[in-house]
């Protein structure tokens, strides 16, 4: 695996979702409508991709493979097991569940 600086960017729109790019604030190889779903990018960290042991939820080889063929990856984490459990409560008390938009504007 060759060296390779990665930025991370957080969703402003989507909870738990992430883009991985190649060049700093850079989303020419990202589609227009992916960023047009996903929102305004909020930068998160930069990483040497060869120096970290572990990454958040995905491996070495498919970071680079998106890399290499698409120029980004996309990462959606499913819903929390906090969220889960919140939502089945409500559930419970015959409430409707919530939109990750609404418990993400709740705690944050």
């Amino acid at each position: 695996m060759k060296e390779r600086m990665v930025y991370v960017y957080k969703s402003s729109k989507k909870l738990r979702t992430y883009l991985y790019i190649e060049e700093k604030d850079s989303f020419g190889k990202v589609p227009g409508a992916l960023l047009d779903a996903f929102g305004k990018p909020k930068f998160m960290m930069a990483l040497m991709l060869s120096k970290h042991a572990k990454l958040q939820k995905i491996t070495h080889e498919e970071l680079e493979k998106a890399l290499s063929e698409k120029g980004y990856l996309l990462r959606m984490d499913l819903e929390s097991e906090e969220e889960s459990w919140l939502n089945e409560e409500r559930r419970f008390r015959n409430l409707p569940p919530l939109t990750h938009e609404q418990i993400e504007n709740f705690f944050h």
